[in-house]
């Protein structure tokens, strides 16, 4: 699985220069030390505004960018109240998570429609480790 630091690497020096304005502000509130996990939907699909999700050991950020605005939402020491995890029978690089924290908030990650045939099967790998932290 690719850590962080190396998904960041590879971020800053390929073609997706669009991002580097999300990675400088999730570099402004946190350290590589921090992140326990993280999620980057939307990134390589063009079916919507990317988010970036960073889970530390108390909070989850995620992080938003369009073409006008940046936004920091931080879920601040989260209680899960439910976590759920779908694999389909047939497609290894097709997974779904739920979690829906104790406020309410809801988050769903799916391998196959967040990213791209490219990428599916490194987001299997980063709903899983997301799933094994938060179990």
């Amino acid at each position: 699985m690719m850590e962080y630091s190396e998904f960041k690497r590879g971020i800053a020096t390929s073609q997706n220069g669009k991002y580097t304005k999300v990675l400088f502000n999730i570099q402004q509130y946190i350290t590589d030390d921090e992140v326990r996990a993280f999620y980057p939907k939307n990134f390589f699909n063009a079916s919507t505004e990317p988010e970036f999700f960073v889970f530390t050991d108390n909070n989850i950020i995620r992080f938003t960018q369009n073409d006008t605005v940046s936004e920091v939402s931080y879920f601040k020491d989260f209680r899960v109240e439910k976590l759920s995890i779908v694999r389909t029978n047939n497609r290894k690089e097709e997974l779904q998570l739920e979690i829906k924290l104790s406020s309410g908030d809801k988050f769903i990650f799916n391998s196959k429609e967040d990213s791209n045939h490219d990428w599916a099967y490194d987001y299997t790998d980063y709903i899983e480790n997301i799933f094994k932290l938060l179990k």
